[in-house]
C-alpha cells in the first residue's frame, strides 16, 4: 500500500513538472500579415528562430519567466511578458524599423566596377562558427572609406562546412561610437551544407548599399540557423575587425578576422 501511494505521488509530481513546462508555438508576421523568416525568439538563454513562413516553436522549462525578446534586424525588437506567452500559443506582429539610409546621389557618368575593399593579408588558421544553432554573435571586418562606394558584390571563401544545414547572414552596419546602424533594408541570407567544401563565394547585392567617404562600416557575419552540430570555417586575414554579442551588445576589436572583399562603383 505504501509503495502504491509513493508511486501515485511520483506520478503527480511528474505531472506538475510537465505542466510547468510551456511549449510556445506561433507565427511572426509583418503589418501585412506576411511571415518573417529568421526572427530570433529568446527567453533567457533559450532560443528559437522562425522558419521561412515565420512559424516558430520554443520550449520554456519551469522557472523561466523572463520576457520573451523577439528580434530581427529589419524590424523593431519586441518584448513579450511571461503572462502573454505562458498559454503556449502566440502570434506576434513586428513593426518595420526605419533606418536613415544613404542619401548619396550618383551622377549619370559612366562608372566601372572595381575592387573597393580587399580581404587583407592571409594568416595561418581559420575563423569558425562551431556548434552554433542560433545567432548569439556576429563578426567581420571594419571598413574605412577614402571614397564613396556603391557595393555590387561580396566575395569570401568557405574553407570547410560540416553542418548538414547552415544559414549565414551578412549585414553591413555604419559604426558611430557604440551604435551600429544597418545600411541595407534586408539582410543577405546564404544557405550552406556539408556538400560545400573549399568553395569561393561571390554574392551579388540586390539593393543599393552605399558607403560614404570618411565613414566607418562593419560587415557582420553570423550563423542564424543550423541543425546545431557542426562547424563552418573561413580563412583568417590580418585586418581589423569586431566580434559582437548580439544580446548584450558588447563589442571586442580584433586584429584579424574572416576575409571579405567587395566590388562596386566608386567616384
Amino acid at each position: 500500500m505504501i509503495k502504491r501511494i509513493c508511486f501515485i505521488a511520483l506520478i503527480l509530481c511528474w505531472g506538475l513538472t510537465a505542466s510547468a513546462q510551456v511549449k510556445v508555438r506561433g507565427k511572426v508576421s509583418n503589418s501585412y500579415g506576411q511571415g518573417i523568416e529568421y526572427v530570433s525568439i529568446r527567453v533567457d538563454s533559450l532560443y528559437a528562430v522562425s522558419d521561412a513562413e515565420g512559424n516558430f516553436e520554443l520550449e520554456v522549462p519551469k522557472g523561466h519567466t523572463d520576457q520573451m525578446v523577439v528580434h530581427h534586424i529589419s524590424y523593431r525588437t519586441k518584448q513579450i511578458p511571461f503572462e502573454s506567452y505562458k498559454t503556449g500559443q502566440l502570434d506576434i506582429q513586428l513593426e518595420e524599423d526605419v533606418y536613415e539610409l544613404s542619401d548619396v546621389v550618383i551622377s549619370n557618368k559612366k562608372l566601372k566596377e572595381k575592387a573597393v575593399s580587399h580581404k587583407g593579408m592571409k594568416m595561418p588558421g581559420d575563423v569558425s562558427f562551431r556548434n552554433t544553432k542560433y545567432a548569439t554573435h556576429d563578426l567581420g571586418p571594419i571598413i574605412k572609406n577614402k571614397r564613396d562606394y556603391l557595393i555590387k558584390s561580396f566575395n569570401f571563401r568557405v574553407e570547410e562546412c560540416t553542418y548538414t544545414r547552415c544559414v549565414l547572414r551578412i549585414i553591413v552596419y555604419e559604426v558611430k561610437g557604440k551604435e551600429f546602424s544597418p545600411v541595407q533594408h534586408k539582410p543577405i541570407y546564404l544557405n550552406f551544407s556539408d556538400k560545400q567544401q573549399f568553395t569561393e563565394q561571390t554574392v551579388d547585392v540586390q539593393e543599393e548599399i552605399i558607403l560614404k567617404k570618411g565613414h566607418t562600416y562593419y560587415i557582420g557575419v553570423a550563423v542564424v540557423d543550423s541543425n546545431g552540430k557542426g562547424i563552418i570555417n573561413f580563412p583568417a586575414y590580418l585586418r581589423s575587425g569586431y566580434i559582437r554579442n548580439l544580446n548584450t551588445k558588447k563589442i571586442k576589436k580584433l586584429p584579424a578576422t574572416l576575409g571579405i572583399s567587395m566590388k562596386g562603383l566608386r567616384w
